[in-house]
């Protein structure tokens, strides 16, 4: 007789009904549930009024909320966990809905994971209109700044841009980077570059940080268009490379070391893969993402983005892994 192992047994069934929480998560934040229970709707039935939902169903929701610890339950009243009292209130500065919103409607192109890998084609692109819808491009830039404002402390305090006047965030969307840089080093002026139709979102996202008068946009694509000689002092490319294949990504960074000064630095900021290709195990289910959602996207592994930054003629390459499963990548020129 087989000695069954539970554990692997309960392994296989958490990974099977992993959306069942997915789910929750996002049914609670299209509600807006912590913010409204931020605001003093404790009891189930203020708060399926709140909502507009059926009584019995939300106090089933809250009740799965509490065991997944994002909120707390005390008699019948629902508390806000530590956890969603930081980065699940609109309105805070941490707030994190907006990205997994993003990730929510990322589930109808995972569900065509099968014919994605059989076609070796990213399905979900095949019906997409040419013209990018304003709402979900919106959706996509506020996301990006959700993820980016939790980890632009961290890339501020590893990254020494003391000396450097000029700074170009290639593909930096709502420009949190550019703006967080800016801010910490009072010397530095910087200019987000990004496709003309994202560039219109950045600058609202500059302006309600204060920062016009340091922080610029240039409206361009990474493949198509230069970005400058010699005048950059450090050029940041956070989350742009994976989108792209081997070959377009040595050209972008060819670009950057024309664009940069001499002793220049350019920072890859990216989920870097072992050489197995196999961990993080983020950075391997994003490439399965990046797979589903672009024409020839893919994560890479550090010596992949090695290799390009030496073709494009950098030098003193390092490597520097941060709190979360990103790691940055440096070069000079």
């Amino acid at each position: 007789m087989t000695n069954l192992n539970y554990s692997n047994v309960d392994y296989l069934l958490q990974l099977s009904c992993g959306y069942w929480k997915s789910h929750v998560l996002f049914t609670a934040i299209e509600f807006d549930i912590f913010t409204i229970i931020s605001k003093g709707k404790h009891t189930t039935k203020d708060i399926s009024q709140s909502i507009h939902a059926d009584e019995r169903a939300a106090e089933m929701l809250l009740n799965a909320l509490v065991s997944l610890e994002l909120l707390t339950k005390q008699a019948n009243h629902y508390y806000n966990s530590h956890i969603s009292d930081i980065y699940l209130i609109k309105g805070k500065p941490y707030y994190q809905g907006d990205f997994i919103h993003h990730f929510h409607n990322m589930t109808d192109n995972w569900a065509m994971l099968r014919e994605t890998i059989e076609t070796g084609n990213a399905v979900s692109l095949k019906d997409l209109p040419e013209e990018v819808d304003p709402h979900d491009l919106r959706d996509f830039i506020t996301a990006m700044h959700n993820i980016a404002s939790v980890k632009a402390e961290e890339l501020c305090r590893k990254i020494n841009l003391k000396k450097s006047k000029m700074l170009l965030d290639i593909g930096g969307g709502p420009g949190t980077y550019a703006v967080a840089f800016a801010k910490i080093n009072p010397h530095l002026r910087a200019v987000v570059f990004d496709l003309g139709h994202v560039i219109k979102l950045t600058q609202e996202f500059i302006q309600a940080a204060g920062m016009e008068d340091r922080v610029t946009t240039q409206a361009g694509n990474c493949l198509e268009d230069t970005f400058g000689e010699n005048t950059y002092d450090v050029i940041l490319a956070s989350n742009l490379l994976h989108i792209y294949n081997p070959a377009n990504n040595t050209k972008i960074l060819k670009k950057c070391r024309d664009a940069l000064k001499d002793e220049g630095q350019v920072i890859i900021h990216e989920f870097v893969l072992d050489e197995t290709k196999t961990n993080p195990q983020f950075a391997a289910l994003f490439s399965l993402n990046m797979l589903i959602g672009t024409q020839e996207g893919s994560s890479y592994s550090e010596s992949e983005y090695r290799s390009w930054l030496e073709a494009a003629g950098f030098k003193h390459i390092k490597k520097i892994d941060l709190e979360s499963d990103s790691a940055l990548i440096i070069g000079k020129k």
